[in-house]
């Protein structure tokens, strides 16, 4: 009952607790906010010492390191280089989207009311200028599929955007589904995998999604301020950019050749890259988590969260809190919600600060994430802690 799930290898154990075990609390938090493995300290001090003395620092080793992050994420989900561009931040990505698609007065994007701020804001904002059609369905946490799309998007629709896992309840949408649909109706998709990825992987239909963006201080255990992005070939093509940025420049590989001016970008989602890409600081932490989720693999990982879930699932209390998270596990992510039937949500939180166990409380519910450096030990004082 106290053991880790027998999925990892001893190596694989060590390897978890070499890289967090300077968490300081029982952490049940990556939802708002992920810890970011230990050798991330070491990459940073690197990176740190050439921002104090560049003393030949030659010009390739840093404006190659955007490309080396594409390279890196590549590998880990399983989606082409080139198609990747590195951004500050979903919301940023979704708002260039928003304002430079090629959209008629007559056409109609679609999300849900109550999803995730960055995926509803940047049409709202696009709105002010542009004329389009701008919809929030209901529904947000319903099971949400291809067969629901049929009976509740509006037709016409041209973009559709979603998230994989919802913020607040945990609710995980049929990816593979709502892809397959999407591709079949013409319809834009845009999803947003931030509250999954790195906890949950991708299905191999992911590339067939037209964008998809990620802010990866979450899940994918780096820091605040990176996000990426994947642009299908159709968003490649349909997409157009909208900045001058001179590092995706063609010329930049050259520094002989930087006045040398010309619009002409190089390939693929490089042309959206943010200014200053290659930030030396912030990717070294992104350079740290990636490497140790590419150690474990995506999927191995996956596992072994719903492990933890499922096991929490069995075991808590059920006659003191009411599950907010659908029921069927086809449609959970890696967050749980709950609702304290007798409990105030006050004193709960006090409750669980006081036995250290660090956890999202929101407008009266308890948002639990479980994630790779979390024990069967740790959620069984959690549960020990919610039955107060």
């Amino acid at each position: 009952m106290t053991t880790y799930p027998t999925l990892l290898s001893p190596q694989e154990k060590d390897l978890i607790q070499k890289e967090f075990s300077h968490i300081s609390s029982t952490f049940f938090n990556t939802a708002y906010f992920g810890p970011s493995p230990y050798r991330a300290k070491q990459k940073l001090q690197n990176a740190l010492f050439k921002e104090l003395d560049p003393s030949f620092f030659q010009y390739h080793s840093w404006t190659n390191i955007a490309d080396r992050m594409r390279k890196k994420l590549s590998l880990l989900i399983g989606l082409p280089e080139d198609n990747i561009s590195l951004g500050s931040s979903s919301g940023d990505t979704v708002s260039h989207l928003a304002h430079f698609f090629p959209l008629k007065k007559e056409d109609r994007v679609c999300a849900l009311q109550g999803d995730y701020p960055s995926l509803i804001l940047p049409w709202m904002v696009a709105k002010e200028k542009r004329e389009f059609d701008f919809t929030l369905l209901p529904g947000v946490h319903q099971a949400i599929d291809g067969d629901w799309l049929a009976k509740n998007l509006p037709t016409p629709t041209r973009i559709f955007c979603i998230s994989y896992v919802q913020f607040d309840s945990g609710r995980k949408i049929n990816l593979k589904s709502v892809i397959e649909y999407c591709k079949k109706e013409n319809i834009f998709l845009v999803v947003d995998v931030t509250q999954g990825l790195g906890g949950l992987s991708l299905p191999p239909e992911a590339k067939e999604i037209d964008m998809m963006v990620c802010s990866v201080y979450k899940w994918m255990l780096g820091p605040y301020g990176e996000s990426f992005a994947y642009y299908s070939p159709k968003a490649l093509q349909i997409l157009p950019r909208a900045t001058g940025n001179w590092l995706a420049s063609k010329n930049s590989r050259d520094v002989r050749n930087l006045i040398d001016y010309t619009t002409e970008m190089l390939p693929g989602a490089r042309k959206f890259d943010r200014g200053q890409a290659p930030n030396m600081l912030t990717n070294a932490c992104l350079d740290a988590s990636i490497e140790v989720l590419s150690e474990l693999t995506l999927a191995k990982i996956e596992v072994y969260n719903q492990n933890l879930k499922n096991y929490f699932l069995d075991h808590y209390p059920k006659n003191k809190f009411e599950l907010i998270t659908p029921n069927d596990r086809n449609f959970q992510g890696n967050i749980l919600s709950l609702r304290g039937i007798h409990t105030d949500p006050v004193t709960l939180e006090d409750e669980l600060k006081h036995n250290n166990i660090d956890v999202s409380v929101r407008e009266g519910k308890l948002r639990l994430s479980f994630h790779l450096f979390n024990t069967v030990e740790q959620v069984n004082q959690l549960i020990r802690s919610l039955d107060i």
